[in-house]
């Protein structure tokens, strides 16, 4: 978290920050006021994610680490001590629950980390694909991107992930916001299924009409749209909470 004073700045006395492991259905924002001690009402703007790699040795043990760190601002009256530059650059070392086995998961839980692109071109159109049958929300348009893997940066992911599902070279950008989502099902593969989803802003400077290029993936169709023809369709829950992480971030 960085508490963050009237100037824009932070303050990080030490160069350090307080952070938290988000555990299995987690609100990250309201397990970290928690843990910063802060009111169930703080606001909380979430600016950037970044991703963390390192084999450790801990205990006797080789920990192959992946970390991905959401970063939050919050409110504060403390001066500030160092830019948001300077605050996002700060080294963070793992806490002990970072360094913590993971978690049993009971039989038919999912647990799901994803980064998914608002991904635009020089027009101002916006790029989506299309969940093909038998995926969750199948026939929705939906916002290219998916799961990050192990060693994957998060930027790194969505845009290899973009290039399988529209055949477009895209750039990432800015975060654009976080939203997390827990679910059980009553069937299915899977019964409990824990996400949280990354959005990111992502440009196209040359785009090429889009087209699936993963043969056999979760990913039927791609198209470009106008902002005009948004509101006509069939859109998957999580793109519509895309956009509304973009409306949210454009009236803040």
């Amino acid at each position: 978290m960085l508490p963050t004073a009237a100037d824009g700045g932070v303050h990080a006395p030490g160069g350090t920050l307080v952070s938290v492991r988000i555990a299995f259905g987690d609100d990250p924002a309201a397990r970290l006021r928690e843990a910063a001690r802060l009111a169930p009402a703080t606001p909380l703007t979430a600016v950037d994610v970044r991703t963390e790699t390192a084999l450790l040795h801990h205990r006797g043990q080789t920990l192959d680490l992946h970390v991905d760190r959401v970063y939050y601002t919050a409110p504060t009256d403390a001066p500030a001590t160092h830019t948001l530059a300077q605050a996002l650059a700060l080294p963070c070392r793992p806490t002990p629950e970072e360094l913590a086995p993971e978690e049993e998961l009971p039989a038919g839980a999912l647990r799901r980390f994803a980064v998914y692109g608002l991904v635009t071109d020089p027009g101002g159109r916006l790029l989506l694909s299309r969940i093909a049958p038998g995926y969750p929300g199948e026939g929705t348009w939906h916002l290219p991107g998916g799961g990050v893997d192990h060693g994957e940066d998060v930027r790194t992911a969505l845009a290899r992930e973009i290039a399988e599902e529209t055949s477009q070279t895209a750039r990432p950008g800015r975060l654009i916001g976080v939203a997390h989502h827990h679910r059980v099902h009553p069937g299915g593969r899977y019964t409990d299924v824990y996400a949280l989803w990354v959005f990111l802003h992502a440009h196209v400077g040359r785009p090429t009409p889009a087209r699936v290029a993963e043969a056999d993936g979760s990913t039927t169709d791609a198209a470009w749209f106008t902002p005009e023809e948004l509101p006509h369709l069939r859109l998957s829950a999580t793109a519509r909470r895309g956009l509304a992480c973009l409306t949210d971030s454009a009236s803040g």
